[in-house]
């Protein structure tokens, strides 16, 4: 009796880690980083996220932009990313800003993650500042490495709030 149970919960651990083996080669990314700690299930996709804009003065000057950037697993579900991502803002007659971002740095993905939206927020400033009208726009421009996968790109045209 108690050798035909211990066979049934051998087979069962058997038969679960051969299904999860299966799972792991599903398709889901397999990520790793320089330290050697292997991601199986992280981002798949990363996207500069609709809440990104100029940022405009009462005085109806625009002196900055904020870009958040979402990563989003194979289900579609919002995470926390790894690798390296470039974001660069093209703001009319000015030089383009870029800023590249190591989020396989513990202290980096920390620093720029926002907890309220579950995003990373990226700070730029425009100085001179622009005036705010009906035409004030610029692009924000994301590229995002990984591993050996190909980069992962997105462009975006930020406008700022109408001036009050």
């Amino acid at each position: 009796m108690v050798f035909d149970e211990l066979c049934v919960l051998a087979f069962r651990g058997i038969l679960t880690a051969g299904l999860l083996s299966l799972g792991a080669c599903s398709g889901a990314p397999k990520y790793q980083l320089n330290d050697g700690a292997v991601y199986p299930y992280g981002p798949d996709n990363a996207i500069v996220h609709r809440l990104s804009r100029l940022q405009a003065d009462g005085d109806g000057m625009v002196r900055g932009a904020v870009v958040f950037i979402e990563f989003r697993d194979v289900d579609g579900e919002t995470c926390r990313g790894i690798g390296d991502v470039e974001v660069a803002l093209l703001a009319p007659g000015r030089e383009p800003q870029a800023k590249r971002l190591n989020l396989d740095s513990p202290i980096e993905n920390i620093a720029l993650w926002n907890r309220a939206v579950r995003m990373y927020e990226v700070k730029f400033q425009i100085d001179p500042p622009l005036k705010n009208s009906s035409s004030t726009a610029a692009r924000a421009n994301l590229k995002w490495t990984c591993g050996k996968r190909p980069a992962v790109t997105d462009s975006v045209r930020l406008d700022a709030l109408p001036a009050q």
